[in-house]
């Protein structure tokens, strides 16, 4: 039975992290209303939200629009392509609007496995490279790095395949002691509302080719940018001035927030730990694996592997009963290859069953509350052994 305390815990947890900074962005916000200035041609918030995030990722540029969705199809419109179909590999577990712009560019998807760390390794996309493959999506999931980065970077090098960095949800999130984002030819990044740069709806691509960056600009709505020669038109999928301006404050906050999350990711890593039902958790402590435990993580998440669906399940039910925000991709959830409609299914076979993971999210709570928190959560996940036996 649930005490005051943790009671109390959740009117006390901010989980809509947006909320932190709404002082500078409502003065932000109120200088582009006064001005009038509200689109990214007449203003200057936009052109400042560009330089700060390719200056965050050490990128030479970046192209801020609408939504994270209108800036991959603007990718992947903008880049060359060949007269065969080609083929982009994916990853098993992404948000739908990934296979759905590379169907909608041409392109025809094929999909990588997910393996215990929700993303593919290079062990599953070699296999599936052919001779028409011309791009590999790799996602940053639930704020932690792909592990295999920098292999899976090197090897398309090599093989003149572009790499392309799905960091929707990775804001804040570092490889090798970098900011994610930095490895493949573009990244792309969103500002939805349970982001930690959070705007509602908002996407920002930021990548080194000077030439890719004009035309992601002239074909997204820039009417003072001339279009490419293999251009097929001209569209408007800018971000606006009051997007731009809510998100500043918070992409300055960011280094901060992470901060402020951390002391109790690292402690609800430890109580799970010792809950003996736990197949695995995620992120990893920091002595288990110095690049990409929980200091490598932007500290909002700790998945947790359980030993079936079922568990999955009946956790997930608990967790929502007690107010706790968490993900469980169980049934219909868009996030999987399963669920993605007219959408190819090649890939070379399944490795994990994603319904038996689930993670919670961190919310920022004073320190005197993380006890109360932390038992809301192992009360959640302490099944009898009856139940684990007969699950």
């Amino acid at each position: 039975m649930e005490t005051t305390g943790q009671t109390r815990v959740l009117d006390e947890a901010v989980y809509q992290y947006s909320t932190l900074t709404t002082t500078d962005q409502l003065e932000r916000i109120t200088r582009v209303v006064s001005s009038g200035a509200l689109s990214a041609i007449a203003g200057d918030q936009v052109r400042e939200f560009e330089q700060h995030v390719a200056g965050h990722l050490g990128r030479h540029g970046a192209v801020a629009t609408a939504s994270a969705t209108a800036a991959l199809e603007l990718l992947l419109e903008c880049l060359p392509q060949r007269e065969n179909v080609e083929r982009v590999v994916i990853p098993e577990v992404c948000w739908i609007s990934v296979p759905t712009a590379v169907l909608r560019s041409g392109r025809t998807p094929t999909i990588a496995p997910a393996t215990n760390d929700l993303t593919p390794y290079w062990e599953q996309i070699e296999p599936l490279l052919h001779e028409r493959t011309t791009a590999v999506i790799l996602a940053h999931l639930r704020g932690r790095p792909a592990p295999d980065t920098q292999r899976i970077a090197d090897e398309l090098t090599q093989r003149g395949i572009t790499l392309i960095e799905d960091c929707a949800q990775a804001w804040g999130t570092t490889h090798n002691q970098q900011p994610v984002g930095h490895h493949g030819l573009a990244a792309v990044f969103s500002t939805e509302t349970h982001k930690l740069v959070a705007t509602g709806e908002g996407g920002v691509i930021a990548t080194d080719d000077s030439h890719l960056l004009h035309a992601m600009r002239a074909v997204g709505g820039n009417t003072r940018l001339a279009l490419p020669d293999t251009a097929q038109g001209r569209g408007n999928v800018r971000m606006s001035e009051i997007t731009a301006a809510s998100a500043l404050p918070q992409l300055n906050y960011l280094d901060d927030l992470r901060q402020a999350l951390r002391p109790l990711q690292d402690a609800l890593i430890d109580r799970i730990e010792d809950v003996p039902i736990t197949r695995s958790i995620l992120p990893t402590s920091v002595e288990q694996s110095p690049d990409l435990g929980a200091d490598a993580s932007n500290g909002s998440l700790v998945g947790v592997w359980l030993p079936t669906p079922r568990h999955a399940h009946r956790v997930a039910d608990q967790l929502f009963r007690s107010g706790i925000r968490h993900w469980w991709p169980g049934p219909g959830d868009p996030h999987l290859a399963q669920n993605w409609p007219s959408t190819p299914t090649t890939s070379i076979g399944h490795i994990v069953d994603p319904a038996c993971y689930l993670d919670i999210q961190i919310p920022v709570l004073d320190e005197s509350h993380h006890p109360a928190f932390l038992d809301l959560i192992t009360s959640a996940l302490r099944l009898t052994e009856d139940e684990c036996e007969t699950a």
